[in-house]
């Protein structure tokens, strides 16, 4: 970027997304300017209709800023947060960065409690579960919160359950469920459903790790360096947290209640039979916006 720093905001605009083309980065001018503006607390319409002179001080911050994210740092790491499903959800590192996929699978499950009177067990006909206080949801491997947090905010007087090992994740589900003013949520350390033994939900939700092992070092090096391999590897197949979750998930249903998996984008065929091996009913994938079965929903 070079020392001057008597220059305006889009100047810097521009050298910095020079920088980061010079390094290698795909995506130079979006993560320019997501960091500029990140460094300097400004809107993006004020930035470009302004255009204000910047000072040393400013001018220092973002070349550091671009310093890292020349070396694969992932953009949302150095900006802190993401927006997911209208949530500003703090990342850094030990934990996942949320995917637009992941809105996907919320969008899907608040339909199911919408549509299917889940929680409303006390009416003979329920319709609606957004006024029903016993919805019970269970988010494994919960990391940044994000999916727990997105229906707890849609269902407000829902009981939200949100497990993970990582104490370092959990530590970024509260921060976020605080930030969020989200008070129906709560996250639990542990392994899987080990931490909610005995309970029973309408809803249980999962984003598990499922990568092969011999795909981790072909991932994105902002993935593979920086992102928490724990939340990526799947074992040998990919398929070993699908396994533990489908075996053990139909005891911590009630009857009638639904299971939502998001997916690797080639395990829809062998997760859907697993799910029909497991006694699960209306087993269906559905796909996301680039055609790629993405979600399995199944009923138990």
């Amino acid at each position: 970027m070079g020392t001057d720093y008597d220059m305006r905001l889009l100047d810097v605009l521009r050298k910095s997304t020079e920088s980061l083309e010079a390094a290698g980065i795909d995506d130079a001018l979006p993560d320019a300017e997501m960091i500029v503006l990140h460094a300097l607390g400004m809107e993006r319409l004020d930035a470009y209709v302004n255009n204000p002179e910047m000072g040393k001080a400013d001018a220092a911050k973002i070349r550091r800023l671009i310093r890292r994210r020349a070396k694969g740092e992932p953009v949302q790491y150095i900006t802190g947060s993401i927006v997911f499903f209208g949530l500003t959800i703090k990342v850094g590192k030990g934990v996942l960065i949320p995917r637009p996929e992941t809105e996907l699978l919320v969008e899907e499950a608040i339909t199911a409690c919408k549509n299917e009177g889940l929680g409303a067990r006390s009416n003979d006909k329920p319709t609606r579960a957004a006024s029903c206080a016993s919805l019970s949801v269970l988010d494994l491997c919960t990391g940044s919160g994000c999916i727990a947090l997105a229906i707890a905010k849609e269902f407000p007087d829902a009981d939200v359950y949100g497990t993970d090992v990582s104490k370092e994740a959990l530590s970024y589900a509260r921060r976020n469920a605080k930030i969020n003013g989200i008070t129906n949520a709560r996250f639990l350390q542990g392994p899987l459903l080990e931490p909610v033994k005995g309970r029973k939900f309408d809803i249980i939700a999962a984003n598990p790790p499922y990568i092969r092992r011999d795909e981790l070092d072909a991932l994105q090096r902002e993935i593979r360096d920086w992102e928490p391999v724990d939340a990526l590897h799947g074992g040998e197949d990919g398929m070993d947290f699908y396994r533990q979750i489908l075996s053990s998930a139909g005891e911590y249903l009630v009857t009638g209640g639904f299971i939502f998996l998001e997916l690797g984008y080639d395990q829809a065929g062998v997760v859907l039979k697993l799910a029909q091996e497991q006694g699960f009913k209306e087993v269906a994938v559905i796909n996301d916006y680039a055609g790629i079965g993405r979600i399995l929903r199944a009923r138990i």
